[in-house]
């Protein structure tokens, strides 16, 4: 039988089929997405900047296949009086093995254990996360004086020289919480073994389980051969949990089988009715909304890179920070004109780009976003930027929202129950695409500019480079486009 470890744990918490699969079928589960290991490559960066709020401790080096010499190198650490902390500490018991990001020696013969995580704040999950880590270690004869999560403090501001490790972390106690859970966990644990001792894998259907707290690679496996449902309930915008639950009581699973007297707000009834017939709704209002600016048209789009770890002075930890624009410019003849500005290098990109922005948006016409991120990133810089405050904080009243405006007047069935303009773009307007791009969202524009800046040069840097301001320039050529074509069909 496989041994269980603190995120099989967590793992069997969230689905015993999932712990399973993670056991013996693994092959099951896609390769590691770019996004999901940009979420592993932040959590080691933590971690490792982690270590040093505890100077002086000891790296237990050997990796997971090599357990026993971890626990003996553990144990000469724990005996060793000089030793104030030793990271990565291997315990096993009950066939249960761990490794705690942190154990801090506490007295002659007590230990702080910190579990330390990429976060904010600390979750629900991670109270059983420190519990199962608590069990092993005192199971295996290790006196827990004390135990918590070790976070990212949001109100920490970087000074751009040097870093202050005991600000940018902040330890939260959660040892009551875990001493709470430890029957829980004992039973937990039994409950896992059993399935994992068992001769096949447990019969657990899909549900909310699959995407919470964590998504489950498994999920396109275990509905592989469910029968897709056409509009399903789903696609009904911020349906509530419990009408969502109420549908499923009733068997419906289809946006078409709502019964006409189900209660639904006003955008869910226009979904549900668009559905039915198979045709886009137009308000009475949206030519209106649609010529409601002022020339020359704006169309603003930034990409920004937030880092766990602040980089640049005034930034709190996964502060946005914006490296590139994109901006068409349209006259009230229809002539277009477009620039663009992306940070060639790891400087910090605000003033330059603030510079260049200004330079370009006037001081009168219609800015048009599509969201209120736009918005977001100008008031960041603005705070950043104070000697350039007034012109920033002056397009704020110009700013004109594309998405509130078609969330409120027009819908078409192949939105499928989303505003985004990667589901909108495509149902009015069938030459443009993302799909042929090389960077198609923006997290993928984050990791890329992230990634061409401080790692590669030369011809592969050009590469990316070209392929971040072709992104870009999709973003606002489609708000162009969009209202042009809602403006024809209003």
């Amino acid at each position: 039988m496989k041994m269980l470890s603190k995120s099989r744990y967590i793992t069997g918490l969230q689905c015993p089929l999932k712990l399973w699969y993670d056991c013996y079928q693994r092959d099951l589960a896609p390769k590691v997405s770019e996004s999901q290991q940009a979420i592993f490559d932040t959590g080691h960066e933590v971690g490792d900047l982690a270590q040093e709020c505890y100077p002086g401790g000891v790296l237990v080096e050997a990796d997971y296949r090599h357990t026993d010499e971890a626990i003996a190198i553990t144990k000469a650490l724990v005996a060793d009086l000089t030793v104030p902390s030793i990271y990565e500490a291997a315990f096993i018991f009950n066939n249960v093995l761990v490794r705690v990001d942190i154990l801090e020696r506490v007295g002659p013969d007590g230990w702080r254990l910190v579990e330390v995580k990429s976060t904010t704040r600390v979750k629900e999950i991670h109270e059983p996360d420190v519990a199962v880590q608590y069990q092993v270690l005192k199971g295996a004869g290790i006196k827990v004086v004390d135990a918590g999560v070790l976070t990212l403090n949001t109100n920490y501001i970087f000074d751009g020289e040097n870093l202050d490790l005991g600000q940018l972390f902040e330890f939260h106690e959660i040892k009551e919480a875990a001493e709470a859970l430890q029957l829980s966990v004992s039973n937990n644990l039994e409950s896992f073994k059993a399935v994992l001792a068992a001769d096949s894998a447990p019969n657990i259907s899909p549900g909310p389980h699959c995407h919470s707290p964590y998504e489950c690679p498994y999920f396109s496996h275990c509905t592989k051969d469910l029968l897709p449902v056409d509009d399903p309930i789903t696609d009904l915008p911020s349906l509530a949990q419990g009408k969502r639950s109420e549908l499923n009581r009733m068997g419906i699973e289809s946006i078409k089988d709502v019964p006409p007297d189900f209660p639904l707000t006003a955008l869910q009834s226009v979904v549900r009715t668009s559905v039915l017939t198979g045709q886009d709704y137009v308000s009475t209002d949206l030519a209106g909304a649609l010529v409601d600016v002022e020339y020359p048209i704006y169309y603003l789009d930034f990409e920004t890179c937030g880092s766990a770890i602040p980089k640049f002075a005034g930034t709190h930890a996964y502060d946005a920070v914006v490296f590139q624009f994109s901006l068409h410019i349209e006259n009230r003849e229809g002539e277009m004109v477009h620039h663009e500005y992306l940070h060639p290098d790891s400087s910090d990109p605000r003033r330059c780009l603030a510079e260049a922005l200004l330079s370009l948006i006037g001081s009168e016409g219609s800015i048009c976003v599509y969201s209120g991120y736009e918005s977001g990133v100008i008031r960041a810089l603005s705070k950043w930027l104070p000697d350039l405050s007034p012109d920033l904080d002056a397009m704020l009243a110009r700013l004109w929202d594309l998405l509130p405006i078609i969330r409120r007047n027009y819908y078409h069935p192949d939105f499928h129950g989303s505003f985004s303009i990667k589901k909108v773009l495509p149902a009015l307007i069938s030459d443009l695409s993302y799909s042929a791009l090389d960077i198609q969202d923006g997290q993928s524009a984050s990791r890329s500019w992230l990634e061409s800046v401080t790692v590669l040069d030369g011809d592969a840097r050009d590469a990316i480079h070209v392929a971040l301001l072709e992104y870009c320039k999709l973003d606002t050529l489609a708000m162009v486009r969009l209202r042009h074509a809602l403006y024809k069909r209003s």
